[in-house]
């Protein structure tokens, strides 16, 4: 047994350690349809795959959103690509005359195209082929 301890030193200098990831928070106001509403978007970033897992909230209205997507390295920055989709939400079961349509969000998905910056994030929200101009700070 003894002659065993320096392999499993070894193997244990080698072994991947976890890493606690920060939590990127970022808050503004953006105009959707005249409408001033509140955001926060908030994620974490898995630097092995650059996979980017979190939340997008609309403080306005109380909804919740979750964002997965990708942060790849970019001249300007980062560029943040993410599919929004809703969470937790009511969902339509209909049909007429046998035809129909089942397990429907009735909150639309998104995505979200930006740059991250040292303290900004800035791109655009795309939902239902809509254009939306984003910039929110970034929050400690």
């Amino acid at each position: 047994m003894k002659r065993g301890w320096p392999v499993l030193v070894l193997l244990a200098a080698c072994a991947p350690t976890q890493q606690a990831q920060p939590v990127m928070t970022y808050e503004g106001e953006v105009r959707f349809l005249l409408l001033p509403q509140r955001l926060r978007v908030t994620y974490t970033v898995n630097p092995v795959n650059h996979s980017v897992s979190g939340a997008y909230r609309n403080l306005s209205s109380g909804d919740a959103f979750l964002l997965e997507g990708t942060l790849l390295p970019s001249p300007d920055g980062e560029t943040l690509s993410a599919r929004i989709t809703p969470a937790e939400t009511a969902r339509l079961n209909a049909s007429v005359l046998g035809f129909g349509v089942s397990n429907v969000p009735l909150k639309a998905s998104a995505t979200l195209s930006a740059v991250v910056g040292q303290n900004t994030l800035n791109g655009t929200l795309t939902v239902n082929a809509l254009r939306y101009p984003v910039t929110l700070k970034r929050m400690p």
